[in-house]
């Protein structure tokens, strides 16, 4: 059994290991004691509002108070992010400002990055991930039996099962809004967006295919 327990989490089998689901859109993997999430997209909506597209402020506070709640309910010791930490150039975006309180109270954490296509400012800026207090592996982390990228599909040559992001699955079920979603296959697997503001790209039953939905507080199997 997947340790700690987790209200509305759902363990399954994946590539032999036991890993949880969660709702709020995050994958736990307790034997390394590693959270994995996708597409976080720091200062995406200060983007939006620089573009003159009127948003609500707060976001990036939000996510970061999710992600608080789940490493405190997993005492994780390491942040894996699937791509897009950022969304666009930093500069002196308001969402550092956040973004540096936050670091500074979780000093022990290792938090780890696997580089998105949003992510170019970390790779063209030296001394940007040391500022952000990332750890930044490139493009794919093979940590076996995973193999962690950003789009599955980049890495369709790996040996290992692919776990990563950058689709933002959802699922559309009778009666109820689009959900975030989990997506796995024979050999890869796609985590939904963290962030609460992304769109989504549509996913639907397959034979082969797992599909888990994040419905509030729940995440349940739709796979049939």
């Amino acid at each position: 059994m997947v340790e700690p327990a987790m209200p509305g989490a759902l363990e399954i089998a994946l590539a032999g290991e036991a890993v949880a689901l969660l709702p709020e859109r995050a994958l736990w993997w307790p034997r390394m004691s590693l959270l994995a999430i996708a597409d976080l997209h720091l200062g995406k909506g200060d983007h939006f509002r620089r573009a003159g597209i009127a948003l609500p402020r707060g976001g990036t506070a939000l996510d970061l108070q999710r992600l608080d709640a789940l490493l405190e309910a997993t005492r994780a010791t390491r942040l894996l992010v699937l791509g897009d930490l950022l969304h666009a150039a930093v500069n002196d975006a308001p969402w550092r400002e956040a973004w540096s309180r936050w670091r500074a109270g979780r000093t022990a954490l290792s938090v780890e990055l696997v580089s998105g296509n949003h992510d170019r400012a970390l790779r063209t800026r030296p001394g940007l991930a040391d500022a952000l207090g990332l750890h930044v592996h490139g493009t794919r982390l093979a940590f076996a039996p995973f193999v962690f990228v950003h789009d599955p599909a980049d890495a369709a040559d790996a040996a290992g099962y692919r776990l990563g992001g950058h689709l933002h699955p959802v699922v559309r079920l009778p009666g109820v809004p689009r959900l975030p979603a989990f997506r796995f296959d024979a050999r890869a697997g796609v985590l939904p967006a963290f962030t609460a503001f992304a769109g989504g790209w549509r996913v639907d039953r397959e034979p082969g295919t797992r599909l888990f939905a994040c419905a509030p507080d729940v995440v349940v199997d739709v796979s049939r």
